[in-house]
């Protein structure tokens, strides 16, 4: 049989710069489905993004075939926003499907569509400043977006069962053009908890050390962090928070140097912070938004301990893998503190927990899914528990 011909639609600048949980998708996903007996995959791209007509040296597709888009990015959302045409299949003829990786749409003539879904972030109510002119425009502009595919695409594909949830009640998504397809974890994580785990338990953490990854900002629940952070000061002065990321707004940094037991990091490499994350006594993990929950996963991973709490996507990813805490209560993430600080037995039960829960979630189970996926004749049927996403928790 003659391979099936897939078309990568990206937005280059999401390949170059520091990797956050999409590009990590992007990057893992394309390259995952290229190395798949039966496929044949190339990327197309806006010319104007390119070096040369190839993919920038810089970039996690780099070596990948391309072919280039006379509009530029910012074109092509616009035009393709409202019209049909020119049918992006013009500029990659031949191929069976365009699949975007990081939610972007274009029309075809003859080649089907799929589009994966990271996010429903400007619709939560829990988002900052939800009611703000910025945050409506942001709801009609992705609205707009998601109706669009909903309607038109061959195939969605969900990160999570939440947004497909969200996609289903609010834009009438058929549930038979759609398949969860989640994301995985970088194997750095698995193989430093793994490489704890084989030494002493009691010695490679710091039971006065807690992790917080993503950033100081309202997006990662900067308040319920400083508001945790200062039940801590209270009842355990000696217990300090490392904050990793580079997503800071002015407002939160201000915060958090009046609070001694704050320190920022900045950016680390997920190798990096892998190797970090089984030094603390756990990952304190309160975001406000979250559509995945990849950094709980990877703590997990990684034998560190996740104190979460149960917003949007959180409890769905994470399973009984984390210990979940009120976000609006911080002395019950003072108790879990003093709970694990006290009890090695306690904590290594975590890090089992965790472990066994993060290990249902690799990049090749997320790259089947999607190879299954597009081998199914159209209409899409795929029940996602079929080709074992794990199941989450309530």
């Amino acid at each position: 049989m003659p391979p099936i011909r897939v078309a990568a639609h990206v937005d280059v600048r999401y390949t170059t710069r520091r990797p956050t949980g999409v590009d990590k998708h992007i990057a893992r996903m394309v390259h995952g489905l290229a190395t798949c007996p039966g496929f044949e995959v190339s990327v197309i791209a806006p010319r104007s993004q390119l070096a040369a007509g190839r993919l920038p040296d810089t970039s996690s597709l780099h070596g990948l075939p391309v072919q280039p888009i006379p509009l530029s990015n910012r074109w092509g959302r616009l035009v393709w926003s409202v019209a049909s045409f020119p049918p992006i299949d013009r500029y990659c003829p031949g191929v069976d499907w365009v699949w975007s990786p990081q939610e972007l749409w274009a029309p075809t003539r003859h080649a089907r569509t799929a589009v994966t879904i990271h996010g429903s972030t400007w619709f939560e109510p829990n988002c900052p400043d939800h009611d703000s002119l910025w945050a409506g425009w942001e709801r009609l502009r992705m609205g707009h977006f998601f109706r669009r595919v909903c309607a038109h695409a061959d195939l969605i594909l969900p990160v999570s069962r939440y947004l497909e949830r969200f996609l289903v009640d609010r834009f009438g998504l058929s549930k038979d053009r759609s398949v969860v397809i989640g994301n995985g974890v970088d194997k750095p994580f698995f193989a430093a908890g793994a490489a704890a785990m084989a030494g002493d338990a009691g010695s490679w953490y710091d039971r006065d050390k807690l992790l917080v990854v993503g950033g100081l900002n309202a997006w990662d629940g900067i308040d319920s962090i400083l508001a945790a952070a200062d039940a801590l000061a209270a009842r355990l002065p000696a217990v300090t928070i490392d904050v990793v990321g580079t997503m800071d707004d002015d407002r939160a940094v201000t915060a958090c140097e009046r609070r001694p037991n704050i320190r920022r990091l900045g950016f680390r490499s997920p190798e990096e912070l892998a190797s970090m994350m089984p030094g603390y006594l756990s990952l304190l993990y309160l975001p406000n938004v979250e559509s995945f929950g990849m950094v709980a996963l990877e703590a997990m991973a990684a034998a560190l301990p996740v104190l979460a709490c149960r917003l949007t996507a959180v409890p769905e990813t994470a399973g009984e893998g984390a210990w979940y805490v009120d976000h609006e209560r911080p002395e019950t993430v003072a108790d879990a503190v003093v709970a694990l600080r006290d009890d090695r037995g306690l904590r290594g039960a975590w890090v089992d927990r965790g472990r066994r829960r993060a290990a249902g979630f690799t990049w090749e189970a997320c790259i089947d899914r999607l190879a299954v996926a597009l081998q199914q004749p159209s209409p899409m049927a795929v029940n996602c528990s079929s080709v074992g996403l794990p199941g989450g928790s309530s």
